[in-house]
């Protein structure tokens, strides 16, 4: 097979800029109607104080912002037609790319007033010959901290390139 050049192989050893958010009342409540939630602890800073947290909490998937926020924030030049940054994607021969599969691992809830930082790495990246012609999978993982350094989550995503 051999698709993916030795100049892509180099970039799982790329350090990738951190990306912080600091997370508003305003924030969560957007998220929390655009995916239905209607637990009151999402916004209302009193019902949230009355369930144990500090404000307003996010829904479980929110840290998914704070990546898609940190990677929308490239000029339209520097956009892949797929949608993805350039810079998010290795130099590969390949002309499609498409969703893999993801994995969350959950920590500490968000609340209003968190400034969340997200971390990249290029995890693994590897081929398999599938039935169209040689496909490359690069597994990215992203880690999302806290302004306390606590785990908010950690995200592997991998997408195929073929």
């Amino acid at each position: 097979m051999g698709v993916i050049t030795e100049e892509a192989r180099r970039w799982a050893d790329r350090e990738y800029p951190r990306f912080e958010m600091t997370v508003t009342a305003t924030d969560i409540a957007k998220f929390a109607h655009a995916t239905g939630e209607t637990d009151p602890i999402h916004f209302d800073r009193e019902a949230a104080i009355a369930a144990g947290y500090p404000d307003v909490v996010a829904p479980t998937l929110f840290p998914y912002v704070v990546r898609m926020h940190a990677s929308a924030l490239v000029p339209p030049d520097q956009i892949e037609a797929d949608g993805s940054p350039s810079g998010d994607v290795p130099p590969l021969p390949t002309r499609r790319a498409m969703a893999g599969e993801t994995s969350v691992e959950f920590g500490q809830r968000v609340v209003a007033g968190d400034v969340i930082t997200v971390e990249k790495r290029l995890a693994r990246m590897y081929e398999k010959e599938g039935r169209s012609g040689p496909l490359v999978f690069v597994e990215m993982e992203f880690t999302f901290t806290n302004q306390r350094g606590e785990l908010v989550s950690r995200e592997n995503f991998t997408r195929i390139y073929r």
